[in-house]
């Protein structure tokens, strides 16, 4: 189904938006390309902006002096769901959003968070890929070497890698942007699913998989905590908190790799109780791995 009308002109009016607050004067025409819109729909999108926007003797559009700086509480709240850190604080008002950001105030926080992507050498590809999914766009693009035809859906930064969530011949599939060369995007447009749109957002990283296996896993005491503190597996569930302070744990995953990384990590303290294949593709893998490495150095302690 189409954006309605009125989502795709809050877009637009959003991004111009945050360029002029950047400090960045704009021009007509590069936004009606940038739009995929003609001039006199952008000239009509700056009206609606009326005070908050000057024009320059050389026909760009400015922040207007009294706007410069000005951010309303609203765009906090967005700009803070949008980037994931909505739930990072206990109070998440105006007031303290306000608070955050004051120049003024001496800050009483540090957040050190992934260390993200470098997307920088590929902006051009960003914006493309931005503008593909704002107007339904079909995309071209070679990725690993082959070549394929998206439906984009969404960019999803996913522990610091950016992804673009598209469907190919009508299956979800996460495509790192780090491997897409060639990107071309086509005139042909396409209806997105909502159903498609929904579990890109229900979904807890990029593993899409219509098919969920559930997981059961056993957690010691001795970490239990790290547990309790947040979830630290996709979907997780407490099903059981034992008197000795064992956790009994559920989780659903659409692929083994989404989980098993993170149980080695945690071993020996977790085990997989159900279901039996994927503790069983566990013990193998530990097995091949133990054959096929290197003895210990001599005289290297125990």
């Amino acid at each position: 189904m189409p954006s309605p009308p009125h989502d795709t002109l809050a877009n637009r009016l959003a991004q111009i938006l945050v360029q002029l607050n950047q400090g960045e004067p704009v021009c007509r025409y590069d936004l009606a390309d940038r739009f995929g819109v003609s001039e006199r729909t952008i000239y009509r999108d700056l009206n609606r902006l009326g005070g908050s926007v000057e024009r320059l003797a050389d026909g760009r559009y400015r922040l207007s002096t009294a706007s410069q700086g000005a951010l309303d509480p609203r765009d906090l709240e967005v700009f803070a769901r949008l980037t994931g850190v909505k739930g990072l604080f206990p109070d998440s008002g105006h007031r303290f959003l306000r608070s955050l950001i004051d120049p003024q105030a001496p800050s009483q926080f540090l957040v050190k968070g992934h260390h993200h992507e470098d997307v920088r050498p590929r902006d051009r590809q960003f914006q493309q890929l931005t503008q593909a999914i704002a107007q339904h766009q079909r995309c071209h693009l070679l990725y690993g070497e082959k070549p394929r035809e998206l439906e984009p859906y969404r960019l999803v930064n996913n522990k610091g890698i950016w992804y673009l969530a598209a469907t190919e011949n009508g299956q979800l599939k996460a495509f790192s942007l780090g491997r897409i060369s060639l990107l071309r995007v086509g005139r042909e447009t396409f209806t997105p699913c909502p159903t498609i749109a929904r579990q890109i957002e229900e979904d807890d990283d990029i593993w899409f998989s219509t098919t969920k296996v559930q997981v059961r896993l056993s957690v010691a005491p001795a970490i239990a905590y790290y547990f309790l503190r947040r979830a630290v597996v996709p979907a997780q569930q407490v099903l059981d908190h034992a008197a000795d302070g064992t956790l009994t744990l559920s989780s659903a995953v659409g692929h083994a790799n989404q989980i098993l990384p993170i149980i080695r990590y945690w071993m020996p303290h977790v085990r997989v109780l159900e279901p039996a294949w994927l503790a069983a593709q566990l013990r193998n893998e530990l097995e091949h791995y133990l054959q096929h490495a290197p003895p210990p150095p001599t005289g290297s302690q125990p």
